[in-house]
């Protein structure tokens, strides 16, 4: 597998991310080795609280949570899907897959920091790679937190009566769009959907990871993987995970946003059918937009540390 790797002068003097890079050598699924990318802060031998981000974002979402479960005495940690942030980024679009992202992370939390009593907290694309994870790590977690996000199925056991989703059409072509134009730039996107302003330097860091456009590639992927047909064998593999977890009760918050275009019933996915996320209503903040963790940061630290502090 071939990667490409940021250099470090694109990550200098970003705001508000001061944190010490670290990294872990992951197997690559093709007899290589790849570095993700991930920061901590807090104590090293507090609750572990480990985030992970979506599509288009980094790490550098979390910074102001990560500085707000620090103080608080949690081991905070946030880390860069391979293709996203300080991590490797794979050359060819082929090399990501969502099942690859699962284990990717599954290697990082697990076999490599030997993480115990997790605290999950999942965005975006986070949501159906901590999920899926967690269906198959649930004695290694102590809680799940699912921020506007959702877990997209299909029970592999029913006919399928119809083969394109519910707006395929526009799907698709925002998918050409974003696969083939080589002016592309997610952060715009980005600090268009933002209900806050966000401030030039804050655009510019979430564009660091990409000085051109073959370090996109992990980005752009991700828009391809959204499924546009019912026999896409991602929704298929996310009923399953669901069905694992059906019995999981440890705590689980629904922490979402009203201001959401992109999942704003994403908890429906979860709530009816995981026994610890029925257990608890959602919590929606106000004024935030998909991407909450920008643009409502201490609601939601705090929202957050609520819940943590509840549960124990």
């Amino acid at each position: 597998m071939k990667i490409r790797k940021t250099p470090d002068k694109y990550f200098a003097n970003l705001p508000d991310y001061d944190f010490e890079p670290h990294y872990l050598t992951l197997d690559d699924d093709e007899g290589g080795m790849l570095d993700m990318h991930y920061i901590e802060a807090g104590a090293a031998n507090g609750q572990p609280v480990v985030m992970i981000h979506g599509n288009p974002t980094w790490s550098f979402m979390w910074r102001k949570i990560m500085r707000q479960l620090g103080d608080a005495g949690y081991r905070a940690i946030a880390i860069d899907l391979i293709g996203m942030g300080r991590s490797d980024k794979p050359t060819k679009m082929s090399d990501y897959t969502i099942a690859r992202h699962e284990k990717w992370v599954r290697q990082a939390l697990f076999d490599k920091l030997d993480l115990n009593g997790v605290h999950l907290v999942l965005h975006d694309w986070g949501g159906i790679i901590g999920l899926r994870l967690a269906a198959d790590a649930q004695d290694r977690l102590a809680s799940i937190t699912f921020s506007n996000t959702g877990l997209p199925v299909r029970d592999p056991r029913a006919a399928i009566t119809q083969m394109a989703m519910p707006g395929a059409g526009l799907l698709r072509k925002f998918q050409l769009f974003v696969r083939f134009n080589p002016f592309w730039r997610h952060w715009h996107m980005l600090a268009a959907i933002c209900r806050t302003k966000l401030a030039k330097n804050v655009v510019v860091a979430y564009a660091a990871p990409y000085p051109n456009f073959r370090y996109l590639t992990g980005n752009r992927q991700f828009t391809q993987m959204l499924p546009t047909r019912f026999d896409n064998p991602m929704l298929a593999d996310n009923f399953r995970a669901r069905q694992k977890l059906a019995s999981f009760d440890k705590p689980f918050l629904c922490l979402f946003s009203d201001k959401d275009i992109v999942a704003p019933d994403g908890h429906k996915s979860v709530r009816p059918f995981i026994k610890g996320a029925a257990k608890r209503a959602p919590v929606i903040l106000k004024g935030g937009s998909h991407f909450l963790v920008e643009d409502i940061p201490d609601a939601y630290g705090a929202a957050l540390l609520d819940f943590l502090r509840e549960i124990g």
